[in-house]
C-alpha cells in the first residue's frame, strides 16, 4: 500500500538535512596581522630630497587578493592560514582630501612572505622608497644655497622674500625650511615665487606636488601655461589652508597638464598674501620638501 506525505513535509526534511550538514563543518578561525607605523626613506646622495612621507593608510593584498584599506597601527583578520605573500601598498589623500584616499603610485609596494597560523598575531614594519623610475624635475629643501624658484617682478615689494629658516619652527631640527616674511607694509600686497619653464612633462603618466608647510594664512598654487603660440595663462589649481603644526599634501596634477594642448610648456607658482577676510597683524608662512614627481 502506498504512503503519500503532506507535501510541506518535504522541503522540511531537506532543511533539517542541510542543517545537519552545516553542523559537521567547522568555522575558520582567522590569523591576524597587525601593521606598525611605515618607514620612508630616499637615497643617501639626496638626489630624491629629504625623507619625507605621510602615509595616512595602506591597501592590504594576500596572495594579490584585495583586503582593503586600513589605518597604520591597526590588527587585520586574515582568513587564511599557510605560507601568504602579503602586499601593502601606500596609501594618500588625494589632494589633501580625506574623503578620497589612493595608493601613491611614486612609492614602492612592500612585499612579504607569511606563515599564517589562526588566531596568531604576525607583525609587519611596511618600508616604502620611491619607485626606481620617479623623476624629479623640481626639488626644494631649503638646505642648498641655491634657490629652485625665483621672485616674479610682478608681485615683488621691498620687504617681501623668503628666508632661511633653522630655528624651532623648521620642519626639523638641524634643517632648514623657507619662510615667507611679507613685511613691505603694502596694504594687500602680494608675493609670487615661480620655477623655471619645464618643456615635455608627461601626458600619461601620474605627476605630483609634494609639499611641506605650516602657516596662518592661505596661499595659493598654481602654473602659467604656455601653448605653442606663444600664449600664456595663470591657472590658479589650489588654496593651501592654514595648518598651525606641520603638513604634508600630495597634489594629483594629472588633469592639468593633460588637459593642455600638446607642446604647452608649464612653470610653476605659489602665491602668498595676508588673508583679504580674516588678516591677521602677522601673517606667518613655512614651506619645505617641495617637489614635482612624476614616472618616466
Amino acid at each position: 500500500m502506498r504512503k503519500f506525505y503532506p507535501a510541506f513535509i518535504i522541503p522540511v526534511c531537506i532543511a533539517l538535512m542541510g542543517l545537519n550538514a552545516c553542523k559537521t563543518k567547522e568555522v575558520m578561525i582567522p590569523s591576524y596581522l597587525y601593521i606598525k607605523p611605515a618607514v620612508f626613506t630616499t637615497k643617501a646622495d639626496l638626489s630624491q630630497g629629504q625623507a619625507s612621507a605621510t602615509i595616512n593608510d595602506i591597501w592590504v593584498f594576500e596572495n594579490e587578493v584585495v583586503r582593503g584599506n586600513f589605518a597604520l597601527k591597526t590588527t587585520i583578520p586574515i582568513q587564511r592560514e599557510g605560507q601568504t605573500t602579503i602586499r601593502i601598498s601606500p596609501g594618500i589623500k588625494h589632494s589633501g582630501n580625506s574623503e578620497q584616499r589612493v595608493i601613491y603610485p611614486m612609492y614602492t609596494t612592500f612585499v612579504k612572505p607569511v606563515n599564517l597560523v589562526p588566531n596568531q598575531v604576525d607583525t609587519l614594519e611596511p618600508s616604502f622608497t620611491y619607485v626606481e623610475n620617479t623623476v624629479f624635475p623640481l626639488k626644494e629643501d631649503f638646505e642648498s644655497s641655491g634657490f629652485a624658484f625665483e621672485y616674479n617682478p610682478q608681485y615683488k615689494q621691498t620687504g617681501d622674500s623668503i628666508i632661511s629658516d633653522n630655528g624651532l619652527d623648521a620642519w626639523l631640527p638641524g634643517k632648514t625650511s623657507g619662510k615667507v616674511v611679507l613685511n613691505s607694509g603694502i596694504d594687500k600686497t602680494v608675493l609670487e615665487i615661480y620655477s623655471q619653464v619645464f618643456k615635455n612633462l608627461p601626458r600619461a603618466s601620474p605627476i605630483y606636488l609634494e609639499i611641506d608647510y605650516k602657516c596662518n594664512v592661505p596661499f595659493v598654487f598654481g602654473l602659467y601655461a604656455t601653448d605653442l603660440t606663444g600664449n600664456t595663462s595663470k591657472i590658479p589649481v589650489y588654496v593651501i589652508n592654514e595648518k598651525s603644526n606641520w603638513n604634508k599634501i600630495y597634489f594629483n596634477l594629472d588633469f592639468e597638464i593633460a588637459s593642455r594642448p600638446a607642446g604647452t610648456s608649464f612653470r610653476f607658482f605659489f602665491q602668498f598674501r595676508n588673508s583679504l577676510e580674516n588678516p591677521v597683524p602677522s601673517p606667518n608662512i613655512w614651506l619645505d620638501n617641495i617637489k614635482i614627481v612624476y614616472l618616466d
